[in-house]
């Protein structure tokens, strides 16, 4: 018999026996379907959030903060990391703790002092939702975060062009500032563990007034081949005097932390597939049981022991590559709805993304021949069994 001819009596075969086949199927298509669904979402996931984070900090961003060992960032020590080859941009910047005075309270936040022009290349998602940014040498104007302009709780919103008096913390001392807000950003989230969206972000010239000391800096290299080399140079001038973030070693860490989580959740999700290994094989012995005298019949008309086997096999592997097909469709579908749901894999900080399931089309081909291989692995002991059966005693089987 041709290949096509084994097909075509497998086919017949499944329909003769339609609701064990559906069932075989349906028991075949849980694990196509968990593990597409969750290689899709957290493919999806991560894709989103190495994105996110590429908008908060640029790949060619090297961050510092003095550690407290003797080393104050002083604007000689800027002058110095400005003078290390492959350094593009030296950003300053101060961070103070602070109150606002509200008609309610007082409201905490961050004051986040730094030359806003320079920022928004160093961090190029922050915008404005409304107003303008503030005058770089005009001390007292500024930006405020999302939240701020938005409250909510019971704290009274802030507007664009109000005065807002504000509680500036600076080591044991603080005193009161007043501040035109110029603009509300749009949301945003974190920055150099500042949380923006709470933040008050005025010209640099401002801290320059409380300390001659910045609280850190942002190191903008040239290409991303310098950043090792300016990293080197930065421990061998100041040692361990100055905490070092590498912007792409962060992202390149939490791509690698999705990775090993996508790793671990399609590692558990594939026990599924014991399931559609034993639905096969069940389902096979039984088929063989109960075709016994066919198979009898068909070795007296000169069917070899091989062509029982390649039969039972080909019967199978049409099982395991519908359930497959199927599988794949519905985890696509799945994935697709429970990141429109945004039920973040669990993890709450993620529902607040924009997430769309990424679909690999290799690992879809993978799943598909994996599963359908398992199909045909599961029913090799049944239809083994079948092409060992004497054609006498299967003749006169009832």
């Amino acid at each position: 018999m041709k290949l096509v001819d084994f097909i075509a009596y497998a086919l017949s075969s499944l329909r003769e026996r339609k609701v064990r086949a559906i069932l075989t199927i349906l028991g075949i298509v849980v694990g196509p379907a968990t593990i597409i669904s969750i290689n899709s979402m957290v493919l999806g996931y991560s894709h989103t959030i190495v994105s996110e984070i590429s908008n908060f900090l640029s790949p060619y961003d090297i961050v510092i903060t003095p550690t407290g060992r003797g080393l104050s960032l002083t604007q000689y020590v800027i002058l110095q990391l400005e003078s290390i080859l492959g350094v593009k941009m030296v950003i300053p910047f101060y961070s103070f703790p602070a109150f606002i005075r509200t008609s309610t309270g007082l409201e905490g936040a961050t004051v986040f002092s730094v030359n806003i022009n320079q920022l928004k290349i160093a961090a190029p998602a922050i915008s404005l939702n409304k107003g303008y940014f503030p005058t770089a040498d005009v001390q007292y104007e500024a930006v405020v975060g999302f939240q701020l302009g938005n409250p909510q709780g019971g704290y009274s919103p802030i507007r664009e062009n109000q005065v807002i008096q504000v509680i500036v913390f600076d080591g044991d001392n603080n005193f009161t500032k007043n501040f035109l807000v110029t603009g509300i950003l749009n949301e945003y989230g974190s920055f150099l563990g500042v949380d923006i969206d709470k933040s008050i972000i005025v010209p640099l010239a401002f801290g320059q007034t409380i300390s001659s000391s910045y609280s850190g800096a942002i190191i903008i290299v040239n290409s991303l081949n310098q950043i090792n080399y300016v990293v080197n140079e930065i421990k061998e001038k100041f040692g361990d005097s100055l905490d070092i973030i590498v912007a792409e070693e962060f992202i390149q860490l939490i791509n690698n932390t999705l990775q090993s989580l996508n790793a671990l959740l399609v590692s558990a999700g594939a026990t599924s597939f014991i399931v559609s290994f034993m639905g096969v094989t069940t389902t096979m012995f039984t088929t063989v049981v109960e075709r016994t005298k066919e198979i009898g019949i068909l070795r007296a008309l000169g069917f070899t022991r091989y062509d029982i086997i390649t039969m039972f096999l080909t019967e199978a592997s049409l099982m395991g590559f519908i359930g497959s097909i199927i599988g794949i469709g519905l985890g696509s579908l799945v994935s697709f709805i429970l990141t429109e749901e945004h039920f973040g894999l669990g993890f709450s900080f993620l529902r607040e993304l924009s997430v769309s399931p990424v679909y690999s089309p290799f690992f879809m081909v993978e799943v598909l021949i994996f599963s359908t291989l398992l199909s045909i692995l599961a029913a090799l002991a049944p239809a083994y069994r079948a092409s060992k059966l004497d054609p006498n005693k299967a003749l006169r089987y009832e």
